[in-house]
């Protein structure tokens, strides 16, 4: 059976191969794009993670915007003592982050004040890698760290001073000199020119708030492990006034985002395989119509019906597995390629205003879903063969032998 059937596919053997090259470059395309998407992903998961949200976070319990927790956590140790004990944390980081406002002699600007323990938040996120003038903030100084818009707006150069005012402890307006040491660019509007850091004891005396702060940032070593180490610190930290988020909810768009490329996907996956079916049922009904007299001497020397059926469908799995071979290659190739090199995409533009994101795009593998891919493309190659089976079956040997 096997035989007849590899045969009987190359007996036309243009058609065939244009068949295999539609399903090989079908399912090649299909992987791009599932790569594509998942890469784009992971790097977007990964930049707002690296930049400012990290991937847990312990908050007030009583704080409503996870992104801009307004409680403080009077007594932080419990909660950094907790997450150091989990092998599975890398760091974790005491910070605060509030609005206020940035004044100099010439302007004054309201902005989102970060003040964080900079040899922690080097781990933490990579916003001390987009230095371009100047050096990153030391622990302990009262240094002040900007984007290049932001200091051009405020017309402030390094070394130069300016005033950070933020609202206190007892509702006054605290206020203190600031130096500029270091001007960062990222590409992002958002953070060069909104956002002010500065080291966290400091801010933390301007605030009249000692030791406080309003989020405990973790890094892990395994964002898979956000979950985990979420429920293992929820239990530990049960009896404080806490609460433990995870970066899916406190960056909730981005699973939207997620969610809106993947049901885009998914409708071209649908299409693709759509071609791909139509592809194998034109093979096969031609064949089918090219073949009516050769059926119909198999049924009168004695093939049963159902004998025929399985001859077709065995012929669409071979080509099936040729084309799903092919393009299984064509696909990883693809993929490797564009792994080592990167995609150049303009993708950095869409996100610039909220994310410092890269303008290349390098390609991961997903292979659970090229897997699947695969076999869709396979199964929908038997698939088409069904109709044109189901037709032989019902064939009878004396039209069969007529038939021209």
């Amino acid at each position: 059976m096997l035989r007849l059937a590899w045969r009987n596919v190359w007996r036309n053997r243009r058609r065939s191969l244009i068949n295999v090259a539609a399903m090989g470059f079908g399912l090649a395309a299909i992987m791009f794009g599932q790569s594509l998407m998942r890469s784009l992903q992971g790097q977007l998961v990964e930049k707002s993670t690296g930049s400012i949200t990290g991937h847990l976070q312990v908050q007030e319990r009583r704080s409503e915007e996870p992104k801009m927790p307004d409680r403080f956590i009077k007594n932080p140790k419990p909660v950094e003592a907790a997450a150091s004990a989990d092998p599975r944390v890398l760091v974790e980081e005491g910070r605060i982050h509030m609005t206020g406002l940035i004044s100099t002699p010439a302007t004054s600007v309201g902005v989102l004040i970060c003040a964080v323990s900079p040899d922690k938040e080097r781990v933490v996120t990579d916003m001390s890698r987009y230095v371009t003038t100047g050096t990153y903030l030391r622990d302990g100084t009262k240094d002040l760290y900007l984007g290049e818009k932001l200091a051009r707006r405020l017309d402030l150069r390094l070394g130069e001073k300016a005033v950070l005012m933020a609202q206190a402890a007892d509702g006054s307006m605290g206020a203190d000199v600031f130096r500029l040491v270091g001007i960062f660019k990222t590409g992002s509007e958002s953070f060069d020119g909104q956002i002010a850091y500065v080291p966290l004891k400091p801010f933390q005396e301007l605030l009249g708030r000692p030791g406080q702060v309003n989020n405990v940032v973790l890094k892990l070593k395994d964002i898979d492990d956000a979950d985990a180490v979420r429920d293992r610190l929820e239990s530990r930290l049960k009896d404080q006034p806490v609460k433990v988020l995870t970066w899916k909810n406190i960056d909730h768009e981005i699973l939207g985002v997620q969610a809106f490329q993947d049901a885009i996907l998914d409708i071209v996956l649908i299409v693709v395989f759509g071609v791909v079916a139509l592809g194998i049922l034109n093979t096969q009904l031609m064949s089918l119509f090219e073949r009516v007299r050769e059926f119909g001497v198999l049924m009168a020397v004695g093939a049963r019906p159902r004998w025929v059926m399985r001859l077709i469908v065995t012929e669409s799995a071979l080509l099936g597995a040729v084309g799903t071979a092919f393009g299984a290659a064509a696909g990883a190739a693809l993929i490797a390629h564009f792994g080592r090199t990167g995609l150049h995409l303009p993708v950095g533009d869409a996100f610039s205003y909220f994310l410092p994101f890269p303008a290349v795009i390098y390609m991961r593998p997903s292979w659970g879903a090229h897997a699947l891919a695969c076999a869709a493309v396979f199964a929908v190659a038997i698939l088409a063969a069904l109709p044109p089976a189901l037709r032989a079956g019902r064939l009878k040997p004396a039209e069969a032998l007529r038939h021209v």
